[in-house]
């Protein structure tokens, strides 16, 4: 899957919003234009025309502020994700709650190939 294809994937969701700091990727516009990369601001959306921008999900800030809302959608604030070590060669985003018996409990709740599939599966997948 393309990285445009999953930029796509994440702003489809209910869950998704622009957040300070993210860096979009406003794409070529159809009249000849040229795409180019933009922040958003707190003053608001950083474009001036009527582009449909996307997030770039290879940016450190951009990932960040995937993570926090992905924080959000769940309801949790501890909230990991690593590369899985095993024979499995993917991300995990999963949070830990106790039981009634105070057992410590993994629930998963979104995983892919890179950091950005993982936080973007969990988005999609939140309640």
């Amino acid at each position: 899957m393309s990285n445009e294809d999953l930029a796509r994937r994440a702003v489809a969701s209910p869950h998704w919003r622009w957040m300070p700091g993210m860096r979009c990727i406003v794409p070529p516009r159809h009249d000849g234009g040229t795409g180019y990369y933009s922040r958003v601001t707190d003053a608001g959306w950083p474009t001036e025309d009527d582009s449909d921008p996307l997030p770039d999900l290879t940016d450190p800030a951009t990932l960040g502020c995937l993570l926090a809302l992905v924080r959000e959608a769940w309801g949790v604030g501890s909230l990991v994700y690593r590369p899985w070590n095993g024979a499995i060669r993917a991300w995990r985003v999963v949070t830990f709650a106790h039981d009634e018996d105070w057992m410590t409990v993994a629930r998963l709740l979104g995983e892919g190939a890179t950091e950005a599939h993982a936080l973007v599966a969990a988005l999609e997948a939140a309640p």
